[in-house]
């Protein structure tokens, strides 16, 4: 891949050793490219305009405005970013202030080198990776006591609901291939009809619209 055509990725993150890791790991993949990095949220909120990366890596426990603060801003103004959290921090409220903020994945930053490439192609390719645990988590707070009207209402597939139901456990399209048996080009298929019914344009939005919240 041209070094042009691929994908940049920005790192906010205060820890300076944090940030090199981050930068060594990007340099392993060849179909991402580091962009810039950033100590804090200040910063990268005046200097976004300029890099505007395709995703960044953002960090929950900033000094100043914290990264839930600075995803919730950027999301508003540069959309067509992306944001993967990448903190030691699991607890709830803060996954969910990250969801609603903007966030398109969370990851625990226990995760090895490999599982943060594979979060970041999985965002990329329009999944919402999260950490297994933090992927529970949400699924526990957010399944109702009874069927939603949601899906009923949308008419979703028996193959469309249980498509859904793996994306709201954290799985990756190759995950859910194996799982239930398709091509992840059929995967893809399913999941871009039933955005369509849901009238979504992400996991999370298909996750929150599934779950009646």
């Amino acid at each position: 891949m041209d070094q042009a055509q691929k994908p940049r990725i920005g790192i906010v993150e205060d820890d300076a050793r944090v940030r090199e890791a981050l930068r060594k790991i990007l340099e392993t993949a060849k179909d991402m490219a580091f962009e810039k990095d950033w100590s804090n949220a200040e910063d990268a909120l005046a200097g976004w305009k300029e890099s505007c990366p395709a995703v960044v890596i953002m960090d929950i426990n900033l000094p100043g405005v914290d990264g839930i603060e600075c995803v919730r801003q950027l999301a508003m103004r540069f959309p067509a970013s992306q944001f993967l959290m990448y903190t030691m921090h699991d607890d709830d409220q803060r996954v969910f202030d990250a969801l609603k903020a903007g966030a398109n994945g969370y990851l625990l930053k226990s995760a090895k080198p490999l599982e943060i490439l594979t979060a970041l192609r999985d965002l990329m390719n329009g999944g919402s990776p999260m950490s297994a645990t933090i992927a529970r988590r949400v699924v526990a707070q957010l399944r109702p006591s009874k069927p939603t009207e949601g899906l009923a209402e949308a008419k979703l597939t028996d193959r469309e609901q249980e498509i859904l139901q793996l994306l709201a456990e954290g799985l990756l399209y190759k995950e859910i291939s194996m799982r239930i048996g398709i091509s992840e080009a059929a995967i893809k298929q399913h999941i871009h009809r039933m955005y369509g019914k849901l009238h979504v344009q992400n996991r999370t939005e298909a996750v929150n619209k599934f779950f009646g919240r």
